[in-house]
């Protein structure tokens, strides 16, 4: 299977451009505002994002940087892991809806004070800067067999173009929870 790094920065981009445009600029009140005690703020969210970029880039950087250069003629490949086609179907919204209730990790929970907003944006956008830069240089290199360890550690590693998907179909369902917890707060 080949591996569709263009649609995957498409995919990217097009996150960026929401958090960019439409979240950055808004009002703190709306962003750091919770719907309930249970329920992230939209600024919660991004900052959840943050915390997963943390586990995540410094591993597709060492993948990426080890891996051969693709032959001429060569395009890029990709493997798929039945845990991973799982983690993504879980994650990807259907439409406009989340699939599945999934519960976070306690270190991936966020905590913030409003102060921090400014600081949250920029870290993600800068985050997500980098996370296109290791999809664009993916697209050169041979990393078909190359896996590398997803936020459970080292007993369960996903391929590396499987794992950026994994984080896009993540991301995605998290701009659908910002864009509930800003319309609750408006």
């Amino acid at each position: 299977m080949e591996a569709n790094y263009e649609k995957m920065l498409q995919d990217s981009n097009r996150i960026k451009n929401y958090i960019k445009g439409d979240i950055a600029n808004m009002d703190e009140g709306v962003l750091t505002k919770k719907q309930s005690a249970k329920k992230w703020s939209a600024l919660e969210v991004v900052e959840h994002l943050n915390k997963v970029y943390d586990v995540y880039l410094d591993n597709f950087r060492e993948a990426i940087d080890n891996a051969s250069e693709l032959g001429k003629g060569e395009t890029p490949a990709m493997k798929r892991t039945v845990l991973a086609r799982l983690s993504i179907y879980a994650n990807k919204p259907k439409g406009k809806k989340r699939r599945f209730k999934v519960k976070t990790f306690d270190f991936f929970r966020p905590a913030i004070a409003p102060e921090q907003l400014h600081d949250i944006l920029d870290t993600y956008l800068q985050n997500k800067e980098t996370f296109n830069g290791l999809i664009k240089d993916a697209r050169t290199k041979n990393l078909r067999n190359v896996k590398i360890p997803t936020a459970l550690g080292e007993c369960v590693k996903f391929y590396v173009a499987e794992c950026f998907e994994f984080l896009l179909a993540h991301e995605e369902r998290h701009m659908i929870q910002i864009a509930e917890a800003i319309e609750a707060a408006r």
